[in-house]
């Protein structure tokens, strides 16, 4: 299970099955008709319109969070620096709202996400500067802060909002979801997500470096540039996926850390297994989201949940945990 050809089994094996699961259930036969084009209009749309892309993209997101969130706690030296704990998914989001409050673009939407991610990290960066102390707990405390700031003005913008169309689609955008996955979104964030994830495969090995501590500078590795190139593509990653899906809770935070807990090995050795991994869990996570109930849970409720539970049970087995 720590190999990263048995994950690529276990995704490819994972979507297949997923094509299956739904409200309005499709059976084998039913299935490879329509993959070959020769299924009614029904199961046709279904799968090439509905199912499908959402699976694909859900898989292409789920990854993206796991790299970017194994890349923050390789930087920061702490396996709970996160996307989630140091504010840049609530900048992320801030960004989106504003996209969607003011610009209805996807493209916009896709920009001021990131841009309000950017502007995350600097604050952050900023405020732990302008501390003394231990930097770890800087970093952390200065996350919690700009976290707090952002979540402010978030629901200062709910005030503003319409409330009978804009309100609504906000809250639930927050809880973060994939029911409104498409080709075109696909396509937007294969792009982002591609150039993101090759340009820091790139990186890795200054990346591991870096994690080493002030040693890295001896090395003949420029810290500071490669610091900010891999934060801002990893800022893209979570922007292009806070951008059609919302806040997709715990998963930079989790998967990376499952898998650090897994090999105990550097980000030079877990860099295709973290993607995998966290693409199978955020699938089987919206699996469970779309077919638990007659309705669709946002799918921050089912990552939380077992997030929350994975920490919980090696916390109480005596794991390390940070």
């Amino acid at each position: 299970m720590k190999n990263a050809k048995t994950w690529l089994l276990i995704l490819c094996i994972s979507i297949f099955v997923s094509l299956f699961l739904g409200r309005y259930g499709l059976s084998i036969n039913e299935t490879f008709s329509a993959l070959c084009f020769q299924g009614d209009k029904i199961a046709n749309s279904l799968l090439y319109n509905i199912r499908l892309p959402r699976i694909l993209l859900v898989c292409l997101c789920g990854g993206a969070l796991s790299i970017a969130g194994m890349v923050f706690q390789t930087i920061f030296k702490n396996s709970l620096a996160s996307p989630d704990i140091i504010g840049t998914t609530s900048g992320c989001s801030l960004g989106a709202i504003l996209g969607i409050l003011f610009l209805n673009d996807v493209l916009m939407i896709e920009l001021s996400s990131f841009i309000g991610g950017l502007l995350s990290l600097f604050l952050v960066y900023f405020l732990t500067r302008r501390s003394k102390g231990n930097e770890i707990v800087n970093l952390l405390i200065s996350g919690i802060i700009v976290q707090a700031i952002f979540t402010s003005l978030i629901m200062a913008f709910k005030i503003v909002a319409d409330p009978y169309q804009q309100l609504p689609s906000i809250e639930y955008w927050l809880m973060g979801g994939f029911a409104d996955a498409s080709w075109s979104n696909l396509l937007i964030c294969f792009v982002l997500i591609l150039i993101s994830v090759f340009i820091l495969y790139r990186l890795r090995w200054s990346i591991q470096i870096i994690g080493f501590g002030q040693e890295a500078n001896t090395l003949g590795v420029d810290v500071k540039k490669i610091r900010n190139r891999a934060l801002i593509f990893s800022i893209l990653l979570v922007s292009s996926v806070v951008s059609v899906a919302g806040p997709v809770s715990w998963v930079g935070l989790l998967v990376p850390h499952m898998i650090r807990l897994w090999t105990n090995q550097p980000i030079s050795k877990n860099y295709v297994l973290t993607f995998l991994v966290g693409a199978v869990f955020v699938l089987w996570c919206d699996n469970i989201a779309r077919c638990l109930f007659t309705i669709e849970l946002p799918i921050s409720i089912v990552t939380s949940f077992f997030g929350a539970l994975y920490l919980a049970i090696i916390f109480r087995r005596g794991k390390k945990v940070i």
